[in-house]
């Protein structure tokens, strides 16, 4: 049993999160912990009293009184589930990074808007933000993913350490039996035979670290994909679709395919045009992966 950490601003997003978090909690055994963090109108309420008492943002109230609703309204289907509120003030990135140092989550569960770009979860805050700066696995949701499924799960792979990592973090949400699938893009046009010999071998490597042993792979050529974020981004959501993946893993570090064959803004541009589930773990050699 780990902690799934859910940010909710009552927005129809942050509720299909939610509900995507609700089934990875049942099947594991999870505990769900729904994060509400606030802006104070500090201007308005800060000064003002009424009878020697000091006015709380009305706001303030109404938001915790949706979460007990919406945690009631889940206890009541799912009574064996357990769930916890945490409310807090400030900037979404700031506060998740906070909570996650404080207590030890197994992955963030968050809302986007999909293909039609990332909006703000919570003002000043989007999912982008915590995803850049997170030391937790965040897993992105987008507005379509009505249900959970974990058929197939692809990796984004050139043969790093830290994506055995990732998988390591992957593994207690979402269990080994699925179908791995490494996509590997070939941007030094190595001949096929050697990347398939490597890719073999690799394959073994995986094996013995994770237990996974359902894997397959594809090699797509760098001419596959125009000289940009936003085309080779568009080019990996196309592979997505032809492959009918469920999720997809990405690594986030200094070294990660993504920067290695042009640059962060990969990422930026795969997290605004989320069209499934993204999981993007980030390596740190000297981070505990949750059990």
């Amino acid at each position: 049993m780990g902690k799934i950490l859910v940010p909710i601003d009552f927005s129809e997003n942050s509720i299909i999160a939610a509900r995507y978090a609700r089934e990875i909690a049942l099947e594991n055994q999870d505990e769900l912990v729904f994060l509400h963090v606030y802006t104070r109108h500090v201007n308005k309420y800060a000064n003002f009293m009424v009878h020697g008492e000091h006015i709380v943002d009305p706001t303030i109230k109404e938001s915790e009184e949706q979460l007990n609703q919406l945690v009631g309204v889940v206890k009541e289907k799912w009574p064996t589930l357990v769930i916890s509120q945490l409310f807090d003030e400030g900037i979404l990135a700031e506060v998740i990074s906070k909570e996650t140092a404080r207590n030890q989550y197994k992955v963030v569960v968050m809302g986007t808007k999909g293909a039609s770009g990332l909006e703000s979860v919570l003002i000043g805050s989007n999912t982008y933000d915590v995803i850049r700066d997170s030391q937790t696995p965040i897993l992105a949701i987008p507005a379509n993913a009505t249900a959970y499924k974990k058929d197939t799960i692809a990796l984004l792979t050139n043969f790093k350490p830290g994506e055995l990592e990732v998988l390591k973090q992957a593994i207690p949400v979402f269990g080994s039996k699925f179908h791995l699938l490494l996509i590997h893009i070939n941007k030094e046009e190595v001949d096929i035979k050697i990347l398939d010999k490597k890719l073999t071998e690799w394959i073994d490597n995986i094996i013995t670290e994770t237990g996974i042993d359902d894997i397959s792979y594809t090699v797509k050529n760098r001419s596959h994909f125009a000289n940009s974020a936003e085309k080779i981004a568009n080019g990996i959501q196309t592979m997505i679709r032809d492959e009918n993946i469920d999720i997809i893993l990405i690594t986030k570090s200094r070294k990660t395919f993504f920067q290695n064959l042009f640059n962060e803004n990969i990422i930026k541009e795969m997290a605004m045009g989320i069209v499934i589930p993204n999981f993007f773990g980030k390596t740190n050699p000297n981070s505990n992966i949750p059990k």
